[in-house]
């Protein structure tokens, strides 16, 4: 490269740095709602996980109680 002096207006420096700062704020804000995102992810997994245990318990008792209507000496 040529050893040219590069010459920077001192505003557009200050603008510049002003926009990277900008930038930066908003990657990091980006960064917590992703972060939030996942955690609520994993609080609704975890609730859904919950309920299809309970519908599967259901789903045994009632198996047991169909059963037991239909061969009450299969006790």
């Amino acid at each position: 490269m040529n050893d040219v002096p590069l010459f920077v207006i001192v505003e557009d420096y200050k603008e510049a740095l002003d926009l990277m700062n900008m930038i930066r704020a908003r990657i990091e804000d980006a960064k917590q709602t992703l972060e939030k995102i996942n955690q609520l992810k994993g609080e609704e997994d975890a609730e859904l996980e919950l309920w299809r245990e309970t519908i599967t318990e259901a789903e045994h008792k009632i198996d047991f109680i169909d059963k037991t209507l239909s061969d009450p000496n299969a006790l």
